[in-house]
């Protein structure tokens, strides 16, 4: 008797204990079918069209959180990206807890996060991310990077932010800022007393009320393996990032302004500095079940150390239209066109990873038309 009492005791108590944590799954599988291709460029350029299975970031989220009491709650977010056409060469390319992934607290001062978290990259750019239309027809393409389409031009890993602690503020009447701090921005910690240390740092401050959306996001970043006397082998970022949207009801229509700086000189020798602007309009229209969007990006021309290189700017125009076939599942098609100046080698945003096709070579043209679904559950 007294141990069947022990046994409802013990049941209960830990009844009482899973009732305040909650563990939920969910996620997202978007793919489609790309047709890409490729024109212009210099002599000798590959071009040509090409048909493949593109992935648009699926991932599963393990998420959760458990009330501390005295409106105190942990948190904890682990997020895998994997991919529907192969799986990315899994694990290396498809690793557990590849996306944002993050343990921390929240209560009535605000939420501190520890993990790697996006950070700063492409804020205030079209919807091609949250929609069934190709990721390609993303404006990060050109907001992202800096006269290139490989990790070594994007700012800000063009993704996540790894090594981050995070303060964000609450919500006051439509306002949050954000503090971000990364010991490494991206990857493993270097070695103790190296020149070349990295750190990030960077301040966001959002506002969110009625049909209006705007925020200011500033980055200043120093690669880890920037070394004395080694050009080439690190470098610095400074950026910063204004946008804002505005719902007229018939459609919401935003300005993206972005200006960012790639320094790979060498510490205590010369700066190699290429900076350059990008201004973005995305426009979204509703209409009945489905959405139409419109993006124009346009990046200026480089300037490395101040001077002007011609014929380094580049364009992007993209056409959407994503239909909900219920709350979860929506079908899309997109067309997205790159057009790349003499001196430019942008490349649509993750050709190369996700669509199974190469970077655009200098000066050359690439264009795709998608036609996709995506499932959330």
């Amino acid at each position: 008797m007294k141990k069947s009492l022990v046994a409802l005791a013990t049941l209960s108590v830990m009844g009482a204990a899973f009732a305040q944590s909650t563990v939920t799954l969910s996620g997202i599988i978007k793919g489609g079918v790309a047709q890409t291709k490729y024109s212009n460029g210099p002599a000798g350029a590959v071009t040509g069209s090409g048909l493949s299975v593109s992935d648009g970031s699926s991932r599963f989220i393990i998420g959760g959180t458990e009330d501390l009491g005295g409106g105190l709650k942990a948190v904890f977010q682990i997020d895998t990206r994997f991919r529907v056409d192969d799986n990315g060469a899994a694990p290396t390319s498809s690793p557990l807890a590849g996306g944002n992934t993050f343990v921390g607290l929240s209560g009535g001062l605000g939420m501190i996060q520890i993990g790697k978290m996006d950070t700063h990259y492409c804020l205030g750019s079209d919807q091609h991310g949250s929609r069934s239309t190709a990721l390609q027809a993303s404006s990060c393409a050109l907001l992202g990077f800096v006269n290139g389409g490989g990790a070594a031009q994007a700012i800000a890993n063009a993704s996540r932010s790894q090594n981050v602690i995070r303060y964000t503020t609450p919500n006051f009447s439509g306002f949050q800022g954000q503090l971000n701090y990364s010991t490494n921005f991206q990857g493993s910690e270097g070695t103790v007393g190296d020149a070349g240390k990295g750190r990030a740092y960077n301040l966001g401050l959002n506002y969110g009320n009625g049909p209006i959306k705007a925020g200011l996001s500033i980055w200043d970043a120093k690669q880890e393996n920037q070394l004395a006397g080694a050009a080439g082998t690190g470098g610095t970022q400074k950026a910063y990032t204004l946008f804002g949207d505005y719902n007229f009801g018939v459609a919401t229509v935003g300005l993206t302004y972005d200006n960012s700086e790639l320094n790979t000189g060498t510490i205590g020798g010369a700066d190699a500095k290429a900076k350059r602007n990008v201004w973005s309009i995305p426009v979204t229209v509703p209409l009945g079940a489905g959405t139409f969007l419109a993006t124009y990006t346009k990046a200026s021309n480089i300037k490395n150390n101040g001077t002007t290189l011609a014929d380094s700017g580049a364009s992007l125009f993209s056409l959407g239209y994503d239909y909900a076939l219920s709350k979860r599942t929506s079908v899309g098609v997109s067309y997205a066109r790159l057009n790349n100046k003499a001196a430019a080698s942008y490349a649509l945003y993750t050709q190369g990873s996700l669509n199974g096709t190469p970077n655009n070579t200098v000066g050359q043209t690439a264009s795709q038309l998608y036609l996709g679904i995506r499932h959330a559950f």
